[in-house]
């Protein structure tokens, strides 16, 4: 399901979003089709650089991190606290050779560690193993025991989606009677994973973190010129956004049918 999910992926979001139907546009130039293969071929190129510009990637970001960070005093609710995993960092040479967590799953470690000295609520580390290994619940409890001092109450470590971060967790914490939580995950993941665990059934508090918009770079004419950056950037929200609408996309379906897509 992973290998699956990756390879569409890859083609509806930027850069291959734009490269297929480049290679395509070139394929009909070489089959003497001048005019409609160069007319693709242009197009794709001209949005390719788009995409890549940081004003652009800025903008995307910005209208879709639209979960603020909590202000305090803390909102008064939450008995847990939910962070995700993410990405992790193979065969570390400075850990001895050893997997621990990428740089995304850390930042939302040292949030949810801070959340957790604010309001002593017990953590629920959530992330399965997508292509084998270790769990990252596991590298996630490890991370937050030896790095943070900080105790893991429940680990959730079969998930591989999204989707199944809020179904596992939801069957970990309702048997404990817990159903408000505080869910920790970047500022870009936010609409989505949100949307997933209201499905499941929790009264979610967005805490988001490693916001993404906060720069002054897009204030400049730095923000005009393509890099590499910003299109990694336009590619996360636009996975983001694409795995919102399919999110509510199969909340209409009946509930067999969605739990089929969504476990593949």
């Amino acid at each position: 399901m992973i290998v699956w999910h990756g390879l569409v992926n890859a083609f509806v979001t930027p850069p291959g979003l734009f490269l297929l139907p480049m290679a395509a546009g070139l394929v009909l130039i070489v089959a003497r089709k001048h005019k409609v293969g160069t007319a693709i071929t242009t197009l794709s190129w001209a949005g390719l650089v788009v995409m890549s510009l940081p004003a652009v990637s800025s903008a995307l970001a910005r209208s879709w991190e639209s979960d603020p960070a909590l202000h305090r005093p803390l909102p008064i609710g939450p008995r847990a606290i939910v962070v995700l995993a993410a990405g992790r960092y193979h065969d570390a040479p400075e850990y001895g050779g050893r997997t621990t967590v990428g740089i995304d799953t850390l930042a939302r470690l040292a949030y949810a560690a801070r959340l957790f000295r604010e309001t002593r609520l017990p953590i629920l580390a959530s992330g399965g193993a997508p292509l084998k290994g270790t769990p990252a619940a596991l590298l996630m409890r490890r991370v937050l025991k030896h790095d943070f001092a900080t105790p893991v109450e429940w680990v959730e470590a079969s998930s591989k989606t999204t989707a199944q971060n809020a179904e596992y967790s939801w069957a970990i914490l309702h048997s404990q009677k817990i159903h408000t939580i505080f869910l920790v995950t970047q500022a870009w993941h936010m609409p989505r994973a949100v949307a997933l665990f209201r499905r499941a059934g929790f009264k979610v508090v967005p805490a988001p973190t490693d916001f993404v918009t906060r720069s002054r770079r897009d204030a400049t004419i730095l923000a005009y010129l393509p890099n590499a950056h910003a299109l990694a950037l336009t590619a996360v929200i636009f996975h983001e956004m694409i795995g919102l609408a399919w999110v509510r996309a199969t909340t209409s379906l009946p509930a067999p049918l969605a739990h089929l897509i969504s476990h593949g």
